[in-house]
């Protein structure tokens, strides 16, 4: 049997390369159980903000996450990635996975919460009162349907987010929102979201760009 010591100050990379490397054996955890340990290890406050985020009511009601789903944290999966895509831009550099390690590493040591958890409650407040359990499963000819995918959400929550100053000031903002949603799925740039075998990486260089222009008019 092997012995892996880690003294308190080892720095958070090495922490987390150690989880990687004990995760190889046994049953695997997912890359957010993985991302949840670093989380807590880099400052524990911010883990349980995150936590406080992802058993909202408002949040889980739109993403429609099965009890399973949650077991896996498939909830705190999409808080990570809310709050990266939303503060931390994406240069390409990274995959997918390792930018959202990264990101969150990065909002965790800088521990800004209040206006983070303003622009979430807000955010899924807006798309709770416009569309529910529906707001970010795609339209097809003008009805709901399929699963929550990573595409609308980063086109879709991560857009309003972006703009939440600009759609609150609205006369009616969960009417705009309504509107914007209709439209996306109308788009023809929104198809290329969705092609057979897209990277992540091309993915998201797409989708956040685009949500953030589409909510900001």
């Amino acid at each position: 049997m092997s012995v892996e010591i880690l003294k308190r100050p080892s720095d958070n990379a090495t922490k987390y390369d150690l989880f990687q490397r004990l995760n190889a054996g046994g049953i695997a955890a997912n890359a957010q159980e993985l991302r949840n340990c670093i989380i807590i290890m880099v400052n524990g406050p911010y883990a349980a903000f995150m936590r406080g985020l992802a058993e909202s009511q408002p949040f889980l009601t739109v993403l429609s996450a099965s009890e399973d789903q949650i077991e896996k944290q498939r909830h705190m999966e999409y808080v990570s990635r809310f709050l990266v895509h939303t503060y931390v831009p994406y240069d390409g550099r990274l995959d997918v996975e390792e930018f959202i390690d990264e990101g969150v590493v990065t909002l965790a040591t800088a521990n800004e919460t209040n206006q983070a958890a303003v622009t979430f409650n807000a955010t899924f407040n807006l798309l709770h009162q416009a569309y529910g359990e529906n707001a970010l499963r795609r339209f097809q000819n003008g009805v709901p349907a399929g699963r929550v995918g990573l595409a609308a959400f980063e086109s879709i929550a991560v857009g309003i987010a972006r703009n939440i100053a600009y759609i609150q000031a609205k006369s009616d903002p969960t009417q705009y929102v309504r509107q914007r949603i209709n439209g996306f799925w109308q788009a023809p740039d929104v198809q290329n979201f969705f092609t057979a075998g897209l990277r992540g990486t091309i993915r998201i260089q797409r989708t956040v760009p685009f949500g953030t222009a589409w909510f900001a008019t």
